[in-house]
């Protein structure tokens, strides 16, 4: 071999050719804004694309419940902003709680279809929203409103429940923790801590007839130091709260409000020699018990 192709050799031993099959699927990865992409389970998606993934923002609409998706989306997964809705049956019937259905990824992709404007348009964000999703759906329900990590509710947001009731806060791990406020469809509103989707920690519940308990909860049930204001008595206990139930405090009457007579039968006063010692002595022996109880539940 002569040095002149010995030198063109290795002037070009960086060069390699890319396969033709590298070369076309290349060519078909998704990047940017894209047309509607159908998925082999008939879910389809309508938005941006990084790197054949889903990513930035987008519209998946899920064709075994209806369901529809909106929002940001990271690594092929719901992430970000986004809102979450599901049909009303015209039949009656109640689609599963499919928010938690993870959306298909793009190895189930089968072809790429233009179709018209009404695929590029989600519902407004009122509730109801308006859509077409199913032949047999009338309506969309609002179900979440906020915030996602990767497929999860996390941050904060809003879930409506089909019930009519309500939460405002903050998710993690797809449940309801930490600061939040739940309106109940009776009417009662708690406002504080969750912990595992359960009242956890401070927080205040107002109930509908006006009474209300400031204090904390464990488990979903009043336990600890709280007070509890009755509001038509016009009476007010404070103390240790156990198992959802007042154990050891005081109860005392409020003053008459404006225009009211005072009370014909007013709480009567103690007559211990010691009654703060009594009281001080009953709450340590609670909180000891307490602490046991907790302690054995934890193991």
């Amino acid at each position: 071999m002569s040095h002149n192709a010995i030198t063109t050799i290795a002037r070009h031993a960086y060069v390699t050719k890319t396969p033709l099959w590298q070369q076309r699927d290349a060519l078909s990865r998704k990047n940017g804004p894209h047309a509607t992409v159908y998925m082999t389970n008939g879910d389809r998606y309508l938005g941006e694309w990084a790197g054949n993934k889903k990513q930035g923002n987008g519209t998946y609409f899920y064709n075994g419940t209806g369901s529809i998706y909106e929002g940001e989306w990271a690594n092929d997964m719901r992430d970000g902003f986004g809102t979450f809705a599901t049909p009303i049956m015209s039949n009656g019937s109640k689609p599963s709680d499919s928010h938690k259905e993870s959306p298909s990824r793009t190895s189930n992709l089968v072809a790429d279809i233009v179709t018209s404007a009404q695929d590029k348009e989600l519902a407004n964000k009122a509730k109801p929203l308006h859509h077409n999703a199913r032949d047999d759906a009338l309506l969309l329900r609002k179900v979440y409103a906020g915030e996602w990590r990767r497929d999860k509710r996390e941050g904060k947001g809003t879930y409506f429940y089909e019930d009519g009731s309500w939460y405002d806060g903050l998710w993690a791990n797809d449940q309801k923790e930490g600061w939040g406020r739940m309106n109940y469809i009776d009417g009662a509103v708690y406002d504080g801590e969750w912990h595992h989707e359960m009242r956890h920690g401070q927080g205040i519940l107002l109930s509908p007839n006006g009474d209300r308990y400031e204090g904390m909860w464990y488990g979903d049930q009043k336990e600890g130091p709280g007070k509890f204001i009755y509001k038509t008595k016009r009476q007010m206990y404070q103390g240790e709260w156990s198992g959802g139930l007042p154990k050891c405090g005081t109860l005392v009457d409020l003053p008459p409000l404006p225009g009211q007579m005072p009370k014909k039968y007013p709480i009567p006063e103690i007559q211990l020699l010691d009654a703060s010692a009594v009281l001080e002595q009953q709450t340590e022996e609670l909180r000891e018990t307490r602490m046991v109880r907790l302690m054995e539940a934890s193991q």
